[in-house]
């Protein structure tokens, strides 16, 4: 008899096999979430001890970073509720449907540094004698999305200065006026750019930009968006962030332009800005077009009154 079949059955030890070494992850639970088997594919992935694993929940058990090493059980933590996971595997265990192939990103606690994976997660319910289980597949296209992420960011940059490009900065845009909090919009230009670029040349005038560049991001806070808009002409958006705030950061970034400038170059140039805030309110009636024109009016207002200075709510104000 042939000692891998049993009345045309695979036998245990052929399951186990194929079980372990599949291509794939794959994971048994049982109701409650805690894990009954787990592959070698998981193993690796998530470099788990075999022996520390057993009846331990999903997410304890591949430390999840929102219950590690705080005492919480998989289900407990902040964002449990959010969790692509739990929603795949609650969907195929109380409703008895087969998931297929979802694309489930996380974040895991992996050799004691957080790591943010992607998964397309399969899951079915499986009943036997006495127990229900579900089975969860996984294949980690971690190094796939990371690589469209990297495209994705490259493509909304722009060469010359490691800034946002133009369309990258109206999607910025669009994204942030259906959210729930006002922004401020700065629109600048580098005074006097085609003087600079004729009589220093075209790679100091690309220095230029670049230094600009530099110090607006120093000068900003993370959650801030600095953008080219077009030649010498710059995009600052400022999310929850009041014009008078704004406008004191215009000026550290004015002073660090010129000292930055003066000190590698040997002149100092200005730029001159119109800033224009929206509240939610206001920014439900407007088309995005319409928000830049505020900015840009103001810019127009600044250039007028003499260049170097800032114009917001009709009044302009000097650059110190």
């Amino acid at each position: 008899m042939n000692h891998k079949m049993l009345n045309g059955n695979i036998s245990p030890h052929l399951f186990r096999v194929v079980f372990e070494n599949s291509p794939i992850g794959l994971v048994v639970v049982n109701e409650d979430t805690s894990l009954k088997r787990i592959n070698n594919y998981m193993l690796a992935t998530f470099n788990i001890d075999p022996q520390d694993f057993h009846e331990r929940m999903l997410g304890n058990a591949f430390q999840c970073s929102d219950i590690y090493l705080t005492g919480k059980s998989c289900g407990e933590g902040g964002h449990c509720h959010d969790c692509g996971l739990r929603k795949v595997l609650s969907t195929a265990m109380l409703e008895g449907a087969n998931i297929l192939e979802t694309v489930v990103e996380h974040d895991f606690i992996i050799d004691g540094t957080n790591r943010k994976k992607w998964f397309k997660v399969s899951a079915s319910r499986v009943e036997t004698d006495d127990e229900v289980l579900g089975i969860l597949s996984f294949v980690d296209i971690t190094t796939q999305m990371e690589y469209e992420e990297l495209l994705k960011n490259l493509l909304s940059l722009d060469a010359a200065t490691g800034a946002m490009n133009k369309y990258a900065l109206i999607n910025s845009l669009k994204n942030l006026t259906t959210g729930k909090e006002g922004l401020t919009v700065a629109m600048i230009d580098i005074d006097d750019f085609k003087l600079v670029n004729d009589r220093y040349g075209h790679l100091t005038g690309d220095r230029v930009l670049n230094l600009f560049c530099s110090v607006a991001f120093t000068n900003t806070r993370k959650q801030d968006i600095v953008g080219r808009f077009g030649g010498e002409e710059f995009m600052l958006i400022f999310p929850d962030m009041v014009s008078r705030l704004v406008i004191k950061a215009l000026q550290r970034i004015s002073t660090s332009f010129r000292t930055a400038c003066m000190n590698e170059l040997g002149f100092s140039p200005t730029f001159s800005v119109g800033v224009a805030e929206f509240s939610t309110k206001k920014m439900a009636g407007m088309t995005i077009d319409a928000i830049i024109a505020e900015a840009d009016e103001n810019l127009y207002a600044s250039k007028n009154a003499g260049k170097n200075r800032v114009t917001a709510f009709g009044s302009s104000q000097v650059f110190k």
